[in-house]
């Protein structure tokens, strides 16, 4: 597997001493077949350790450096995960979700509005310029808010009541790239982020609010930390998630609800290639997979998936479900798994007798 070179990102692994053990961040690892996963599992084991061990990882440093070149927004915004707070991008989306809402014969109302960016602030920890051009190993640590909001309205008997559900999210990341002339090259690259989320749902109806305030699920308390590393060259994403993840139970008062640490990671292969493949796992336990035949970059051919399942905790049949004619039950590993099979012709879900192979 293609490597950065030893100083970035993989700077990561070197210096470890005086580091926090890997026993005491207290992760269930997962141990995927794959020599290529393994060493990306072990990896991640590595740089979490530091991450967590450094209080500032993500905060500014006490005296930033300056930005060595005069970027254009647009050449920024993109590499960096801001490409939506673009308006006119923004914008396009919208008008694309009302389009695909009207051609399903739905209300184009009912799209979600375009997330809003507030507080968007890029720092350059690494970054030199050529010829007036970002260029070189990168890294740049970038913060900002947003807020995506839903508006639905429902029938309770006779009254409608609005129901107005607020995402809101605080995010810092550090991205680790490579640009050449100013652009962002085709190599590896590594994001490490931390996001706080909080949601709410508010209600014009006292009465609707009093009675859903019951069941309220708290945010969690603790920000998410989410490693990406991705291999462009490969075809290849990873992508490993920590975070506090709820256990409900029901009370007489209300729903109890517990958090505890959970590690989602998810890998990715084939980007490039005819076949798309995905499989995740929940902390120790595989949860997921998915085959995607690919036509020109998009879905083309008999999706097979494999998931946890999630019927058995209900005492549901698969013969109780709409939707679920073509599913199985299957074990992996010893574990009873659903296995379904979707027909995509070009990117469109269908439902064709036969499903192309080419």
């Amino acid at each position: 597997m293609h490597r950065l070179t030893p100083s970035f990102p993989r700077r990561f692994l070197l210096g470890l001493a005086g580091m926090a053990s890997f026993s005491a961040l207290a992760l269930d690892l997962p141990n995927p077949p794959q020599p290529e996963a393994q060493a990306l599992v072990k990896r991640f084991q590595a740089d979490y350790a530091r991450i967590k061990a450094d209080p500032n990882y993500f905060k500014p440093p006490a005296a930033p450096m300056a930005m060595p070149c005069d970027v254009p927004q647009r050449d920024l915004y993109q590499p960096l995960g801001l490409f939506l707070a673009i308006p006119e991008e923004a914008e396009k989306i919208r008008l694309m979700s009302r389009k695909q809402l009207r051609d399903m014969g739905m209300d184009p109302e009912a799209a979600a509005m375009p997330t809003k960016y507030s507080n968007i602030r890029i720092t350059p920890i690494k970054a030199s310029c050529k010829d007036g051009k970002l260029d070189g190993e990168t890294e740049f640590l970038v913060q900002f808010d947003t807020l995506m909001e839903n508006i639905n309205n429902m029938l309770i008997g006779e009254k409608k009541v609005k129901m107005t559900m607020r995402m809101q999210s605080q995010q810092a990341s550090r991205h680790f790239q490579v640009f050449k002339d100013g652009k962002l090259q085709v190599t590896e690259s590594l994001v490490v982020t931390q996001q706080a989320l909080r949601n709410e749902t508010l209600y014009d109806d006292a009465q609707m609010a009093q009675m859903m305030e019951k069941s309220k699920v708290p945010d969690a308390p603790e920000p998410q930390v989410v490693v990406l590393y991705t291999n462009f060259q490969a075809g290849q994403t990873t992508s490993f998630t920590v975070s506090m993840a709820p256990k409900i139970t029901g009370g007489l008062f209300g729903v109890n609800v517990n958090f505890q640490q959970q590690l989602d990671s998810q890998f990715t292969t084939g980007l490039n290639g005819p076949v798309n493949k995905m499989t995740m796992y929940k902390n120790d336990k595989f949860f997921m997979s998915s085959e995607t035949p690919m036509k020109n970059g998009t879905s083309h051919g008999e999706q097979v998936q494999v998931q946890e399942n999630y019927l058995k905790a209900s005492g549901m049949r698969l013969d109780q479900m709409p939707g679920m004619e073509t599913a199985r039950l299957v074990t992996v590993n010893g574990v009873e798994m659903l296995e379904t099979r979707t027909c995509f012709i070009q990117g469109v879900l269908t439902k064709a007798m036969a499903c192309p192979k080419d």
